[in-house]
């Protein structure tokens, strides 16, 4: 028995040099409760610490979700995009894109409870949710951390079922166990970050909640645990981050000009690391990555001593203002006005009230602000606190923005919050053109399919056809029909005919004579006319 126990504290101790954390936190339990092995307080601190220092870049990460009998879903597996930081849902209404959202939300709250309460609370499946005809329902996640698998699984029977429905919570319960002593152990630890954000996150950002931010109590600490408070509730708190913004402004402190200039060298830095000419430069000749490697030493070395000259609030309000300003362009100068209260921003050189915004401006600074907000207090002494990891759910993120808005959404959220697992839903082709079809699940009639190959850099036409199936011009639309006609005419060869003429007179008033389709059509009438005289003489 003695070597078979030692073989496995070898086989641990052979893990955890390895990095493997949950080795690591297994031998530190083994020495601290003499599990196999005797007590020994110094050999369960050393591993302890190990586990701390493996999980300091933790990537948490969700790979697969599986529905069974829930809501309209009989059965599905959903494998999720790990390597590309977006996972993107399409379908008509009523495929399931928003229930799909809401069963990984309600495995997230698990997650949520244990580590910001160390409850074991979280969401169930109602009897409402359970597939009509069935008699169980199950939801299964499997998370990734540090290429370790984590599963869990909710199950919920109807109230006249024989059926044991239990749910499996014991792998999430060990992890965050972890994380939460690793982080006692280190306070700098980062912890992923769960939210999740409906369609009625348009309603965020109204007066109310810049009225009613002081009646949040005074005593309001702002720690870890606050990053997770509301992160699920499918809203931007933009309540709690006005209140956020507001204390960190009036514990701030006047910058000195030499932390103004650290800021200037820094974005200068990495407008040259991100210079497509370095790049190409580097493509060529491989031998000059040392160049490369040296600019992102000097941005280190700027980011540390910048760091040093100001406070964590300072560093805070500077990264939120910034991850903000990249997705509205145009405004900058973010501050606060005391009287009467607001949030005031340049836009153009003009100052607007956050209440002036646009719908689609107001809706994305909530969203942004509050991620960014969440992952500050996650990462408090981070050099680059939006650089944390988690899972962040968004439904419709189309919602009120510009179609060249919908082109830069995903591009912007993957380059600002750049290890953030994102799983959103739209029914946008310019929001799908902008992501590889690998990441790209298209829901119909409770069942998925893959996105078609080319999907990504294609013309929204083509996106529309292809992938929503629908005809890029209105069906019923009585000039798409002069034209479907117009055209049939054109390609058997009664381009002349009086219908055609008539038809070419009319599309020619409404499109207007450069119109892509008629000159089309206009090439294709003058090549056949020569053809003809071709084959006559």
């Amino acid at each position: 028995m003695e070597e078979k126990t030692s073989k496995t504290i070898r086989r641990l101790v052979s893990r955890s040099e390895k990095g493997d954390f949950s080795a690591s936190f297994q031998l530190a339990q083994s020495y601290a409760e003499g599990f196999s092995v005797e007590k020994n307080k110094e050999k369960a601190q050393y591993y302890l610490t190990s586990c701390a220092k493996q999980l300091k870049e933790n990537r948490f990460k969700l790979k697969s979700i599986k529905l069974n009998n829930y809501k309209g879903f009989e059965f599905l597996d959903l494998r999720l995009s790990t390597s590309n930081a977006t996972t993107l849902l399409v379908g008509n209404n009523g495929c399931g894109k928003s229930s799909v959202l809401e069963a990984i939300k309600k495995c997230l709250t698990h997650l949520n409870s244990r580590l910001a309460t160390k409850s074991s609370n979280g969401e169930l499946i109602d009897e409402i949710e359970i597939k009509n005809g069935e008699s169980y329902s199950s939801i299964s996640a499997e998370f990734e951390i540090e290429e370790q698998s984590v599963n869990m699984e909710l199950m919920q029977k109807t109230s006249m079922s024989t059926k044991k429905a239990r749910g499996s919570y014991t792998e999430i319960n060990d992890i965050c166990q972890i994380l939460r002593q690793a982080n006692e152990l280190d306070p700098q630890l980062s912890l992923p970050l769960f939210c999740s954000y409906t369609v009625e996150r348009a309603n965020d950002v109204t007066t109310k909640d810049i009225e009613e931010s002081d009646e949040i109590k005074d005593d309001h600490v702002w720690d870890k645990a606050k990053a997770y408070s509301k992160s699920l509730s499918g809203k931007a708190d933009f309540k709690l981050f006005f209140r956020w913004f507001k204390e960190l402004i009036e514990s701030d402190n006047d910058v000195s000009s030499s932390a103004d200039e650290l800021r200037v060298k820094i974005k200068s830095k990495e407008s040259e690391i991100n210079s497509p000419i370095l790049k190409d430069l580097i493509k060529k000749h491989p031998d000059l990555i040392d160049i490369l490697d040296n600019h992102k030493k000097e941005l280190n070395n700027y980011k540390e001593e910048l760091n040093s000259l100001y406070s964590v609030d300072e560093k805070s309000l500077d990264i939120v203002k910034d991850a903000i300003y990249r997705f509205l362009p145009g405004f900058n100068n973010l501050k606060l006005q005391r009287k009467p209260l607001d949030l005031i921003l340049e836009k153009n050189g003009d100052q607007l009230s956050v209440l002036q915004l646009s719908q689609g401006e107001k809706t994305i600074l909530a969203l942004v602000a509050d991620i960014a907000r969440r992952l500050t207090l996650l990462n408090p002494k981070a050099l680059a606190p939006l650089e944390g990891s988690g899972i962040v759910l968004i439904d419709e993120v189309d919602l009120h923005l510009h179609p060249s808005w919908q082109q830069k959404v995903i591009q912007r959220l993957e380059s600002t919050f750049p290890n953030v697992q994102f799983v959103v839903t739209t029914h946008s082709p310019q929001v799908c053109h902008t992501v590889d079809s690998s990441s790209i699940w298209l829901l119909k009639e409770g069942k998925k399919y893959r996105a078609p190959k080319g999907t990504r850099g294609a013309v929204s036409s083509w996106v529309l056809k292809n992938l929503f199936e629908v005809d890029i011009r209105p069906p019923d639309d009585e000039i798409t029909k002069a034209l479907t006609r117009y055209r049939e005419l054109v390609y058997d060869d009664e381009f002349d005919s009086k219908d055609a003429l008539a038809l070419r007179k009319q599309l020619s008033r409404h499109f207007g004579a450069g119109y892509e389709d008629l000159v089309e059509l206009e090439l294709y009438i003058d090549n056949r006319k020569w053809e003809k005289e071709y084959e006559e003489n």
